[in-house]
């Protein structure tokens, strides 16, 4: 995305385009397909033992309230109050990792949840997810044109999604344990290879020559701004360093989720997890000489300085680092657990924020648009458009609860959604 931070001085967003989900099912000839970041199934059952996982929905719907702090600030406090800046400092960073989590979490129910599929609904299954990441990336190229166009500092996250879509299709038929060796691999592995690979672009290595070479002729680069180099390598949400917690997710979700205990687990998981993350980095700076030698680490937020390796035990938001993504993974696996747990008693009560959970991309895509036309319009401007300019971030805010509520309840899919989610399945149809 490109960056836009209204309310914030920052230099990046961060967004993360919505997913569905649907229980597992033993079998998979038709059964409930939940959403994926792209997509987003059927109303909710209300049933514990059958339809949607609400908590899914529920945790989605903080990710997009964190987007919405970042990019149009804490509704109804003022942009330097304590509140705000608390709210703020936890969100930026961590509503993207938590996106990114929630995207494995539904590619793994969506292709089996605790059984994965296997021969032709595999296919299938594997189908339709590469379509949807082409849609979500088609989908970004044009908020991007839009935003670009506008003059607004947003960096859309969506293209970047559609490609982690892609880059997931060879691991939906992996069981929990597998995917999480392959998570733990990429966490470990991804970041450094980003920042070896940055590194190379900088001094003029080889990196540099390919860049030049690719960007010539690569379409999305040309046409869009936004290329495979960029969404995978040099954006600010790489895939080289995103898709450990896509992974993560997709581990995550091949559990059963609606068992209390593997609830605890994930949660208890989750917390020693971000603890052992951020403190390694907090020890770093301030007990291991880091402070002197590079100076303050919240001085870097974004891409890291690729003349220091030591530079990659940074956990600030956006740095791409192992310890940034694992200690985002593991607040995501915290976030995760309380929802569930939360949204299973109190269902009526959460569905407006559960509806607005199942309708992410919708809500994404219109944030764009809202941001495009707050970038466009004069800072002076007066009358209804300047009161609207100047409250985007209540109007936003509630009036996504409400019109995704009422949306839901009238009409059923959000627009996006059942778009991108028909698409699949006119391109993959199910196995007779």
């Amino acid at each position: 995305m490109s960056q836009s931070h209204p309310a914030h001085p920052t230099n990046g967003l961060l967004t993360r385009p919505p997913l569905a989900d649907g229980a597992p099912v033993p079998r998979v000839a038709e059964a409930p397909e939940p959403a994926a970041p792209d997509e987003e199934p059927p109303p909710p059952v209300r049933r514990a033992s059958s339809g949607r996982l609400a908590g899914v929905d529920l945790a989605r719907w903080i990710a997009i309230a964190g987007m919405l702090v970042i990019h149009f600030g804490a509704p109804f406090l003022e942009f330097d109050s304590p509140a705000s800046s608390i709210i703020f400092n936890y969100a930026w960073g961590r509503s993207t990792i938590l996106f990114a989590f929630l995207a494995g979490v539904s590619l793994a129910l969506v292709s089996g949840g605790a059984r994965p599929h296997r021969g032709r609904p595999a296919r299938t299954t594997a189908g339709r997810v590469a379509v949807r990441g082409l849609a979500l990336m088609a989908i970004g190229w044009c908020l991007h044109l839009v935003v670009t166009a506008a003059g607004s500092n947003l960096t859309v996250i969506i293209t970047f999604y559609g490609l982690y879509f892609l880059l997931a299709v060879p691991f939906l038929r992996m069981g929990a344990r597998w995917a999480a060796t392959a998570a733990v691999l990429t966490l470990a592995a991804g970041p450094q290879l980003l920042f070896l690979l940055r590194r190379s672009r900088d001094t003029g290595g080889a990196m540099a020559s390919f860049t030049d070479a690719w960007n010539a002729w690569d379409p999305a680069h040309l046409l869009a701004g936004q290329g495979m180099l960029e969404l995978g390598v040099y954006g600010y949400y790489p895939a080289l360093a995103c898709m450990g917690a896509v992974l993560a997710g997709l581990a995550v979700g091949r559990l059963d989720l609606r068992s209390p205990v593997v609830r605890l687990r994930i949660a208890l998981g989750g917390v020693l997890l971000a603890a052992v993350a951020y403190r390694v980095s907090w020890h770093a700076w301030y007990n291991y000489g880091l402070l002197s030698a590079l100076g303050p680490r919240e001085e870097v937020i974004g891409s890291i300085p690729t003349d220091d390796a030591r530079w990659l035990l940074t956990s600030m938001p956006h740095t791409s680092t192992t310890i940034e993504v694992a200690g985002g993974v593991g607040v995501a696996m915290g976030v995760l657990a309380g929802c569930l747990h939360i949204a299973e008693r109190l269902p009526r009560l959460l569905e407006p924020l559960t509806a607005t959970g199942a309708m992410a991309l919708t809500v994404y895509a219109l944030h764009a648009l809202a941001m495009s036309w707050q970038a466009w319009i004069p800072d002076d401007y007066v009358g209804l458009a300047g009161w609207t300019d100047d409250n985007m971030t209540e109007l936003f805010s509630i009036g996504s609860i409400i019109g995704a509520f009422l949306w839901r309840r009238l009409v059923g899919r959000g627009p996006l959604e059942a778009g991108v989610s028909d698409l699949g399945k006119a391109l993959a149809r199910s196995p007779n």
